[in-house]
């Protein structure tokens, strides 16, 4: 499936729907959700279009969909309010960060979904008001996507796995992120023998 057919896919229609910074209006249009872009020449299709900067027009909201974007920008939007009922997400950078800021502001990580997207792969994240009990080091890589059976789970762990071993090689032992980059290299390495060594299950 691709980004767009997982943010359809989690969206748990709690009305209203808005999906923030809509872009082509797509996946508004899949889920007749309000479309809202920043600026009138962006609206780019039929449905129902709202100019404005985030979520604050609007006196409620059920479900946000704020995806392509950073995970600051992310942040901030929400931040500002009103405070939906659900969220799916997508940041184009650091998804890890946005799930340890959303764990802080008492989100809960219900569902996560890989895609494929360019050299790497698109995390999307759905969110509901709660306490996420899992530990820093899944809630940074996905707790939803450690514990599960995405079909790209598998590559996805080689692919953090990859990036970990590159960047010890790269740096001295007495570097300050060494430390970081050996916990989160062995947590990885944990979550892959967990669901492919058959001793394991």
């Amino acid at each position: 499936m691709t980004r767009w057919e997982h943010l359809i896919a989690l969206c748990p229609h709690l009305s209203p729907v808005v999906d923030v910074g809509a872009d082509h209006g797509r996946v508004a249009a899949a889920l007749g959700a309000i479309a809202v872009e920043r600026q009138l020449h962006r609206v780019a299709g039929p449905g129902t279009w709202v100019i404005a900067d985030g979520l604050r027009p609007f006196r409620e909201v059920g479900t946000a969909i704020i995806a392509g974007m950073g995970a600051r920008k992310i942040a901030a939007i929400l931040e500002a309010g009103p405070r939906p009922r659900a969220a799916v997400l997508h940041a184009q950078d650091d998804p890890g960060w946005l799930r340890r800021w959303l764990v802080r502001q008492n989100w809960r990580i219900d569902a996560e979904a890989l895609a494929i997207e360019g050299q790497g792969f698109a995390e999307v994240i759905r969110v509901f008001p709660g306490v996420e009990t899992s530990s820093d080091e899944a809630v940074f890589f996905g707790p939803r996507l450690i514990e599960g059976d995405d079909p790209l789970r598998q590559a996805w762990l080689s692919h953090h796995l990859d990036l970990r071993m590159r960047r010890i090689r790269a740096i001295p032992p007495e570097h300050r992120d060494a430390e970081k980059c050996q916990r989160e290299l062995e947590f990885l390495q944990s979550c892959s023998r967990t669901k492919t060594d058959p001793q394991q299950s």
